[in-house]
């Protein structure tokens, strides 16, 4: 689970977290050591806190797919195509 790397990002503490889950520093603890792993309703609340899916949070392997797809479909615009549409998209703001 990715937890760990959320909190560090978004630079809470574990205690932050345990508050706003409204459960133990030890439990946050627990999660990120892959000791014991949240119920439903705290990861909809975790993705929830850090904005992002479940699947994310839990690392699901269907989501690399969906990467990996972007990707190549990414890797056939041009080099020229992209910088036009990034220079395209930045004046338009």
């Amino acid at each position: 689970m990715r937890l760990r790397e959320l909190r560090n990002k978004s630079g809470l503490t574990q205690n932050e977290i345990a508050s706003k889950l409204k459960v133990s520093g030890q439990t946050i603890l627990n999660w990120e050591n892959g000791i014991y792993e949240p119920k439903i309703n705290q990861l909809i609340e975790l993705a929830d806190l850090f904005n992002v899916s479940i699947d994310y949070l839990v690392e699901r392997k269907n989501n690399e797919k969906t990467i990996n797809d972007i990707c190549k479909e990414l890797e056939k615009i041009s080099k020229e195509e992209m910088i036009s549409f990034i220079r395209q998209s930045l004046m338009n703001k």
